[in-house]
Order: structure tokens, then sequence, then C-alpha cells
């Protein structure tokens, strides 16, 4: 079954920050209504074991503050369901 994650383009964002005179993610955490942990992980590399994708929250506060197209700053990426990959494996004996 394939499984679908949204993707920050954390490059864009960090331009829109910049455009917008928002110096600190901080001020950006304070602004998206959002804890600036939430910013910090979402701006990690994917393969980060703390990388965390964006929430509904994070999602709203980016479109409300910055405007623009969904498109400008998320992407969906097909990612392996690690669920149904993981199967019983009989023990040896």
């Amino acid at each position: 079954m394939k499984k679908f994650v949204v993707r920050l383009k954390v490059k864009e964002l960090m331009k829109a920050q910049i455009d917008k005179d928002i110096t600190t993610d901080r001020e950006l955490a304070d602004l998206m209504n959002v804890n600036l942990t939430q910013i910090w992980r979402t701006k990690l590399p994917v393969d980060d074991e703390r990388h965390n994708a964006p929430g509904n929250q994070f999602i709203a506060g980016v479109m409300e503050v910055f405007g623009g197209r969904f498109e400008d700053y998320f992407y969906i990426e097909e990612v392996e369901d690690v669920k149904k990959k993981k199967k019983s494996v009989p023990a040896l004996t």
C-alpha cells in the first residue's frame, strides 16, 4: 500500500523568512503559533531521526504568514509503509 507524507521545502521557507524580515525561528514560531522545536525539527534533514514532518498547524501557519500556494513551500513524497513491511519472523530453535 502506498503511503504519502508532506515535506517542507526548507530553502523556500528560509527565503520567505528573509523576504518578510523574520530574523529568527523564534519569531517565526510565534507568528505561526507553533513551538520553536517544531520549526527546528521540521527543518532538519529527512534522514535525521529527530526530523518531524510538518503537521496541520505548521502547514496552516506557513500559509497564513507567507501566503502563496501550498506547492511553494511543500511537496508530497511517497514513503515506505514501515508497518506493512514489518512481519513477524519465526524464532530459530
